[in-house]
């Protein structure tokens, strides 16, 4: 695999809105378990001065590389720790971080992923079809789906992870196209499987494809769904902290938002009881404040400085108890 000498332009999404959420300021304990780049990592470390600690963590060796030399100048305040963040309480323990004021989750693919050609992410360059976000982590490759999986599985893969349009038909198109070990091979089929390269929202019909299969091959709303309770075990809560530890997560795809709601919506609950109950029989109380009752976007500014940021969404709690 080719490595990237230089990393890419970066621009982290919902910057400002982040930093805000999560309340960062000087002696602060944070984790930012999606490093990628350091864009929101380089910005929490100079505000949490030389008394304030910042654990990145990454799946991506080389994106964990380019942010360790991007982040150098802030010295040992900054700790990096290589893995998946659905291991997030072990890794956080790991290097001593088993008490934060915040955390931070920034969803989806990077940057270095998309721009480099070998990593197979991007159907606009051509590329072996691998889509893991840590290749040295073995297992299955997008190769290893479109070429193995019946039609079946690949229509549900393609209708629940990409609600993608026409699945069937796309299935049928990719079974008739193997083997298929190109990006270019894959994005062909789709487009002679409905007919051109625009859809009808305007975007080529492999977006949807590409995105349900990297959602696969990388697990990630199965992550993201261990993530956020661990996150939560982890908030400091008590005396000397003007409130309770902050949960702020980005993200790009519905099906994560809805995760990432849902949980909060649970967590924010005083009783789980269905509203049929006279009386509470859960227990449940509320651990969690919702600070983001509305979903928060990027403003026009930036998604015009930054095209990619246009499907971001952010959300964000507070701890309580």
């Amino acid at each position: 695999m080719s490595v990237m000498t230089k990393p890419p332009a970066h621009i982290p999404v919902l910057l400002a809105e982040a930093l805000e959420f999560l309340d960062v300021r000087p002696g602060g304990v944070f984790i930012d378990c999606t490093t990628g780049l350091g864009g929101h990592s380089s910005a929490i470390a100079g505000r949490i001065g030389e008394t304030g600690r910042l654990l990145c963590i990454d799946q991506d060796r080389d994106a964990l590389e380019f942010a360790r030399a991007k982040l150098a100048p802030f010295g040992r305040r900054v700790s990096f720790a290589h893995g998946n963040f659905r291991d997030l309480a072990a890794l956080a323990r790991q290097e001593g971080f088993a008490d934060v004021d915040g955390v931070l989750l920034d969803l989806g693919v990077s940057s270095l992923q998309l721009g480099e050609a070998d990593r197979g992410f991007a159907f606009a360059l051509q590329g072996p079809l691998d889509m893991r976000m840590d290749p040295s982590s073995g297992g299955e490759t997008a190769a290893d789906i479109v070429n193995t999986w019946d039609e079946a599985g690949l229509v549900a893969l393609l209708r629940n992870y990409g609600e993608v349009a026409m699945p069937r038909r796309i299935a049928r198109a990719i079974i008739a196209a193997r083997p298929l070990g190109t990006t270019w091979e894959l994005a062909r089929a789709v487009e002679q499987a409905v007919g051109g390269t625009r859809s009808r929202t305007h975007i080529h019909p492999a977006t949807q494809v590409f995105l349900a299969l990297r959602i696969r091959v990388n697990g990630e709303l199965d992550s993201l769904e261990a993530a956020l309770p661990q996150a939560h075990s982890l908030f400091g809560f008590g005396p000397g902290r003007p409130h309770g530890g902050r949960l702020v997560v980005i993200s790009f795809h519905s099906l994560e938002d809805r995760i990432v709601k849902q949980y909060i919506r649970r967590e924010s609950a005083g009783c789980l009881c269905p509203p049929s109950l006279p009386v509470c029989r859960c227990g449940h109380s509320a651990t969690l404040r919702d600070l983001t009752r509305r979903a928060v976007r990027p403003g026009e500014d930036e998604i015009a400085a930054n095209p990619r940021a246009r499907s971001a969404v952010l959300r964000a709690a507070e701890r309580i108890s």
